[in-house]
């Protein structure tokens, strides 16, 4: 029996569907259906039943998932027990960041892994909150930064509190908001189909909202409410800095604070990669480490 069978078996087990296993495991779904065989013919049973629908797993493959599952996080264990000096650990973490890079602190969090993971490197992706929960369900990310709540399948912690605000263009005619129900008549740059903030929007405002434009980069949202272009949501510090610099106006009838979260899956957490990664995010904003 190997190892990669083992893991072939759980992803199977845990998405249903032999592409979406394939997807996490990054390998193709041939290779992963010849995995799932072998194991099948060495054990002598039936893991799963096969359908139009997917994959389900038999009595006995429910029964045997649960002690692959302890033998894959014991190898895990193992592997961290071999790299306990975080200085030994060697990979590359895929971060999404749903804020800017001075936000987030990413200059402050790359000295620091130069100084206690030099052997770990960040691959950063910019992008809004659901993009980056889908992106670590598929095993394209290993970890980010989101808002709102975590989902069940995720686990991490909360980073800060962050106030959000609407921003609008300087010729925009402030003194005729007297209601929230105003401002679902004006052209509206939304954060695109991933975010919780046009969920949000839509909840106040009404599904009808007038938007042409998406992006889930501040910074290009910015531009777009600077160049007259529509309203938009802003973090309020980056909004009140633009206030000042006068290139925007705030309008605070929508404002709202939700709380920043960074997460990593539930089944990777103890990876030692990931784990050097969440000790270093807890270091970086003050939080307790374990």
């Amino acid at each position: 029996m190997e190892f990669y069978h083992l893991r072939s078996f759980v992803a199977v087990a845990q998405t249903g569907n032999l592409t979406q296993a394939a997807k996490r495991l990054y390998t193709t779904p041939p290779a992963i259906s010849a995995h799932i065989k072998t194991l099948e013919e060495e054990l002598a049973t039936s893991l799963f039943i096969r359908s139009s629908k997917g994959m389900s797993l038999t009595d006995k493959g429910q029964l045997l998932l649960t002690k692959a599952q302890r033998t894959l996080d014991s190898a895990v264990d193992l592997v961290n027990l071999a790299a306990e000096n975080q200085h030994e650990i060697i990979g590359t973490f895929r971060i999404g960041l749903n804020l800017t890079a001075k936000q987030m602190r990413l200059a402050e969090l790359a000295e620091n892994l130069h100084e206690n993971s030099p052997g770990i490197s960040l691959d950063i992706h910019q992008q809004s909150t659901g993009k980056t929960i889908d992106d670590i369900r598929d095993n394209h990310l290993d970890g980010g930064y989101i808002f709102g709540d975590i989902p069940a399948d995720l686990v991490g912690f909360a980073v800060i509190e962050q106030q959000i605000t609407t921003v609008a263009p300087l010729t925009f005619d402030g003194s005729k908001i007297l209601t929230k129900a105003d401002l679902s008549r004006h052209q509206w740059i939304m954060m695109g189909d991933y975010c919780p903030f046009d969920d949000l929007l839509k909840t106040k405002l009404g599904k009808n909202i007038p938007s042409v434009l998406k992006t889930s980069d501040d910074g290009t949202r910015l531009e777009l409410v600077k160049s007259g272009l529509g309203l938009s949501f802003l973090e309020m510090e980056e909004a009140l800095q633009a206030e000042k610099n006068n290139e925007v106006q705030i309008i605070s009838a929508l404002n709202f604070s939700t709380t920043l979260h960074f997460v990593v899956a539930k089944d990777r957490a103890n990876e030692p990669v990931i784990s050097a990664l969440l000790q270093e995010i807890k270091i970086l904003w003050g939080l307790k480490v374990s």
